[in-house]
C-alpha cells in the first residue's frame, strides 16, 4: 500500500472511531489519536543576500499537510508501555513527501516506590524556559514552540534511564542517550553520539532546582535551572549551561587556485568554554490571561563579526553562481539559508495567551526581538472548538524586514497555516 493511501485510510479510521475527546480502551490497552489536516502558505521574497533572485530556495508557496498520530499505552502491574507515532504526508503542486516518525516507544518499570527504570525511544525535554532550555543537554528548540497549527514531529532518541525519587523531595536520574546536536547552525550531517548524563532535582515548597552534568563523546556539559512561584500568579525562572566545545559552523574562505577562492561552512570545534543563559517569568491574571517574558543569551550563536563574514561569503558566492565554482557557491548558499532565523546571541521574547478570548476560542500572540540587529518575529495562533475534540485553528509568523537583520534574510516573507484537528 502506498504511504499516501495508508495515511488516508488511517485518517478515515480515526474519523470512524471518533468519540468526543475520549481515548479508546480495550483489555488494559489505551489508544489516543490526533488527526491534522492543514494548509500552509509560504510566499518567497524576491531577492535576499542568501537567496539571490530565488536561485537557491524556490519552492511552491502552497502545500497541504495530512498527519495521523497514534499514542498507545499499556499498563501491567509495575510495567508500563508507551508509544507515540506519526505518519505525515506533505503535498504541493510539484511533489509529495511521506514520513513516519517514532517519537516515543518506551518501557517504564516501577521497581518500587522510589526506583524507576525506563528505556527505548523518547524525547528528553526539561527546563522551565519557554523559548529555549539551556539547562537541557539534549536541546531541540522546536519542541518548545507550542503555538502551532501543525505539530512538530521528529524521531526520538534511543535511551535508557534509571531514576531514584527520595521521599524527602529530591531525585537523581542517570541517562544514556544516543543523541545529536539539532540546532541548524551545527549543520545537516551531524552524527549521533553516545551521551551519558546525570540530573539532580530538588523540589521545595514553592521552588524547583535542577543540576545536570553530561558527557558527550567530545564535550562536557554543565547545566542548572531554578524556578520559583511568588504568590498565586507570578512565576520566575532561570537556566544556565556551559560547555567546553563549540561546534557551530562558521564561514571560511578557502583558496582553490592562486587566483580563486570559495567560501565553505566548517564546524568550529574550539575547546573554549561557552555559555547559554535564560531568565524570565510568567504572570497569570485572575481572568486566566498568561504573560511570558524572557531574555536568552546563546554563546553557541554568531557574534556580529562572524555574521558579517557569513554575509561576505554569501555575496561572494552569489557572484560565483555562473562560474566554474557554481556548485560550491550554491551549496554554501543552500546551507546558510537553512541556518537563518535565530543564529545570533541576544534575544528578548514575549508571549500572551488567553484561553477564554471568546466563546470556545483561544488566542496566543508572541514577539521575538534580536538585540544585535533589531530582527523581529511576530506570530500568533487562534483556535476554535467546534465540538469537544474537533477544533479549527489558524496562525503564522511574520519575519521583519529591518535592513541588516537576520530575519530580513529569511527566504520567506511570512508563513500562514490553517487546519482542522480531530482528537480521540
Amino acid at each position: 500500500m502506498k504511504p499516501t493511501c495508508a495515511l488516508t485510510l488511517a485518517t478515515l479510521l480515526s474519523m470512524a472511531f471518533y468519540r468526543p475527546a475520549m481515548a479508546l480502551e480495550w483489555e488494559g490497552l489505551e489508544l489516543r489519536g490526533r488527526t491534522e489536516l492543514a494548509w500552509r502558505y509560504t510566499p518567497l521574497r524576491d531577492n535576499t543576500t542568501f537567496n539571490p533572485g530565488r536561485s537557491i530556495v524556490d519552492r511552491p508557496e502552497h502545500s497541504g499537510i495530512l498527519g495521523q498520530r497514534l499514542s498507545p499505552s499499556y499498563h501491567y502491574g509495575p510495567l508500563s508501555l508507551r508509544g507515540d507515532f506519526w505518519l505525515q504526508s506533505e503535498i504541493n503542486e510539484d511533489d509529495h513527501d511521506e514520513e513516519f516518525y517514532i517519537q516515543e516507544g518506551q518501557l517504564d518499570w516501577y521497581v518500587n516506590d522510589n526506583l524507576i527504570f525506563s528505556g527505548g525511544v523518547g524525547l528528553q525535554h526539561w527546563g522551565p524556559g519557554y523559548i529555549w532550555n539551556p539547562a537541557n543537554p539534549f536541546q531541540d528548540r522546536e519542541i518548545n514552540v507550542e503555538d502551532r497549527v501543525i505539530s512538530y514531529k521528529r524521531n526520538g532518541n534511543v535511551f535508557a534511564a534509571l531514576e531514584w525519587i527520595d521521599d524527602s523531595g529530591w531525585s537523581a536520574t542517570a541517562y544514556y542517550v544516543r543523541h545529536k546536536l539539532r540546532d541548524p547552525f551545527y549543520g545537516d550531517n551531524v552524527p549521533y553520539e553516545n551521551t551519558f548524563a546525570i540530573k539532580f532535582n530538588q523540589q521545595f515548597n514553592n521552588s524547583d532546582l535542577t543540576l545536570t552534568y553530561a558527557r558527550q563523546e567530545k564535550m562536557d556539559f554543565f547545566g542548572s535551572s531554578f524556578s520559583i512561584t511568588v504568590g498565586n500568579q507570578l512565576e520566575l525562572h532561570s537556566e544556565l549551561s556551559v560547555r567546553n566545545r563549540r561546534f557551530t559552523q562558521l564561514a571560511q574562505r578557502v583558496a582553490v587556485s592562486p587566483v580563486d577562492d570559495i567560501f565553505v561552512l566548517q564546524r568550529n570545534e574550539t575547546h573554549d568554554w561557552h555559555a547559554q543563559f535564560l531568565m524570565g517569568g510568567q504572570y497569570t491574571t485572575e481572568s486566566q490571561i498568561n504573560f511570558i517574558f524572557e531574555y536568552f543569551y546563546n554563546g553557541e550563536g554568531y557574534s556580529n563579526s562572524e555574521y558579517d563574514t557569513l554575509e561576505q561569503g554569501a555575496k561572494h558566492s552569489s557572484q560565483q553562481l555562473a562560474s566554474p565554482f557554481s556548485a560550491a557557491a550554491a551549496g554554501f548558499l543552500g546551507n546558510t539559508n537553512s541556518m537563518l532565523g535565530r543564529m545570533k546571541q541576544h534575544y528578548l521574547f514575549a508571549r500572551i495567551s488567553d484561553t477564554q478570548l471568546a466563546d470556545d476560542m483561544e488566542g496566543k500572540l508572541f514577539f521575538r526581538y534580536g538585540l544585535q540587529d533589531a530582527s523581529i518575529v511576530v506570530g500568533g495562533l487562534l483556535s476554535y472548538d467546534i465540538v469537544d475534540g474537533i477544533s479549527l485553528s489558524a496562525g503564522g509568523q511574520y519575519f521583519g524586514q529591518v535592513s541588516g537583520s537576520e530575519t530580513a534574510e529569511i527566504p520567506f516573507r511570512f508563513i500562514l497555516n490553517a487546519g482542522i484537528t480531530i482528537l480521540f
